[in-house]
């Protein structure tokens, strides 16, 4: 009896542990299959489809011939493709280290001992990041407006002559760039806060016994410590200035001329105005390749955040 006893709890224990195996697996499913289905319609599908796309002549209603590589022989041959490029990686270069130093110094600001009132600071450095680009664009052209501008108001007010920024290629460039560093500063500030916060307080107090001042403290603990964190600033940042667009749009929409015009700009032009949209699809794969070089070779370079 005790051998039937043992083999009759041997069978419930393995039928125990099928069900819950089971509902293990039902679960995992019904958490992770809603975000395969939206990676699916939202990423993979548009990708599939552009593919497609950049192999045809493709406009947007009826016509859509099989042209091989025409589009991106095609585009290796536009030299208006290569200067939006070139000033699209100018932009991109000119902007990353305000992207990386201004949220640095904001966050070791806001983890210091010696400052008060860091929560209400901390909330009106991150206000902006809730804004849409669209929003905080129009926002800024409204302060820079040349007539009723904010800023151009308290420059005649000090008799200085207005600025024309929306006529000028490197002011308006300027004005896009604060912009850009103005909505994206709070959010990558909370990271470096985060990363600050996990360095071990008692490296701070040995290096106080060994003499070290607050900026030797700072350029030999904290910013190597947060080399991590710094690669992952990079790499947002790069990819954001990169595909920049909404804020252009709100700001300049491209102008004076095609002087802040971007390659986003560029590929919305070709297919949305131009109706080019095999042109366009083959545009944005050859950026999309571009963008994981940029980041494979960021990578490589920083070792992943090992060292700058």
């Amino acid at each position: 009896m005790p051998r039937i006893f043992r083999r009759i709890k041997e069978e419930n224990d393995m039928k125990k542990g099928r069900k819950q195996s089971f509902c293990h697996t039902h679960s995992f499913w019904m958490f992770v299959l809603p975000s395969l289905a939206l990676f699916t319609i939202f990423f993979l599908l548009p990708l599939v489809l552009s593919i497609w796309f950049s192999f045809t002549n493709y406009d947007g209603w009826k016509t859509m011939d099989v042209v091989g590589l025409k589009n991106y022989m095609d585009i290796l041959k536009d030299k208006d493709f290569y200067k939006t490029v070139g000033r699209t990686l100018l932009y991109t270069v000119c902007n990353l280290p305000f992207k990386i130093a201004i949220p640095l110094l904001l966050a070791a600001l806001v983890t210091s001992r010696l400052v008060k009132g860091k929560t209400l600071m901390r909330t009106l450095i991150y206000i902006p990041v809730l804004l849409s680009a669209l929003v905080a664009g129009i926002t800024i052209n409204w302060m820079f407006g040349q007539e009723y501008g904010l800023i151009n108001f308290i420059l005649q007010k000090m008799g200085i002559d207005p600025l024309q920024w929306s006529l000028n290629p490197i002011l308006a460039t300027v004005v896009i760039s604060v912009a850009s560093n103005w909505i994206s500063a709070g959010y990558y500030m909370l990271l470096y806060v985060g990363g600050i916060n996990n360095i071990n307080r008692e490296l701070y107090e040995a290096a106080s016994v060994d003499g070290a001042k607050k900026i030797q403290a700072f350029t030999r603990i904290t910013l190597p410590l947060l080399m991590p964190t710094t690669f992952i600033v990079l790499l947002l940042s790069t990819v954001s200035l990169l595909k920049e667009y909404a804020l252009v749009q709100g700001i300049s929409l491209g102008g004076p001329g095609s002087s802040t015009t971007y390659i986003v700009q560029y590929i919305f032009d070709q297919g949305f105005n131009q109706y080019k949209y095999g042109y366009a699809s083959a545009a944005g794969i050859l950026i999309s390749l571009l963008f994981i070089v940029i980041a494979v070779v960021q990578f490589k370079a920083t070792k992943g955040g090992g060292e700058v």
